[in-house]
């Protein structure tokens, strides 16, 4: 005797996948109204049989953590055009705003017998707060730590805004990354092969907070207190604002209250 296939194992033996992930984008085949527990066709009305087409797309966008939001093209096939408002309907109850590019296509027959079938790419956006805490975290270690300060271009924009946060008069400064692989160049000069400690590392979304506890010796004139070679200790927090995986913008404030006592005090 033999073995019955159902038409839900029919379409799970076809040569292709349900969703197919290249990079950022995720592809997802053509869904057709079949309801994915029976492998029955809704076909009470062209609206339930949409409805079941798109709750199948949301199935499988739930399943790769998307949702209808994250769709950025969409490829719609029907079979009778008189059908298009209806299917508009249908559509746009899943859909908040800010719908994706889209394209309806007339055919002649679907899979199934089915009277639409529609197909999709979505974007996977990627975790950006951890990328941009991780991407400040190897500039802090490579480039302000004094080790490669030439490797800034990597991880700044072509010019960037630098605000100086302090009490008395905040200032703002545009820099490159070469004016800002000289000005780490302008510690080592004062403080030698100073030691660099990251202390604290927190983002949110395009900012990342940063806070570090640098410690040289005294080389060279500062704030006009002449070179005593004794160790200095400088804390300093930033806020570092990024676009595109590249530092844009950043407010820093150093304890000049305790460099100053410091540099006074000839520690």
């Amino acid at each position: 005797m033999k073995s019955v296939i159902t038409m839900a194992q029919q379409k799970e033996k076809l040569p292709y996948s349900k969703v197919k992930q290249a990079n950022e984008l995720v592809f997802i085949s053509g869904q057709i109204g079949q309801d994915n527990r029976t492998g029955k066709l809704a076909d009470d009305s062209f609206e339930a049989e949409v409805n079941q087409v798109m709750k199948n797309m949301g199935q499988l966008l739930q399943e790769q953590g998307l949702d209808f939001a994250d769709l950025v093209n969409v490829t719609i096939y029907l079979k009778n055009m008189d059908n298009y408002s209806v299917t508009n309907k249908v559509y746009t109850s899943f859909f908040k705003e800010n719908y994706p590019a889209r394209v309806c296509i007339a055919v002649a027959d679907l899979p199934s017998k089915a009277n639409i079938e529609i197909a999709a790419i979505a974007l996977k956006k990627q975790d950006l707060t951890l990328e941009n805490k991780e991407m400040v975290r190897q500039f802090l270690e490579v480039v302000r730590s004094g080790k490669h300060p030439d490797q800034a271009v990597k991880f700044m924009t072509d010019t960037l805004l630098a605000h100086q946060m302090n009490a008395e008069e905040e200032t703002a400064v545009k820099r490159t990354p070469q004016n800002y692989a000289d000005h780490v160049r302008e510690f080592l000069a004062l403080y030698g092969d100073f030691s660099f400690e990251i202390t604290e590392l927190i983002a949110s979304g395009d900012k990342v907070y940063a806070r570090w506890k640098q410690t040289g010796k005294h080389l060279g004139t500062i704030d006009g207190h002449a070179a005593k070679g004794k160790t200095l200790v400088e804390i300093t927090s930033a806020v570092y604002r990024l676009e595109h995986g590249k530092i844009v913008e950043y407010w820093i404030q150093t304890d000049r209250e305790g460099l100053t006592r410091q540099l006074e005090s000839g520690r």
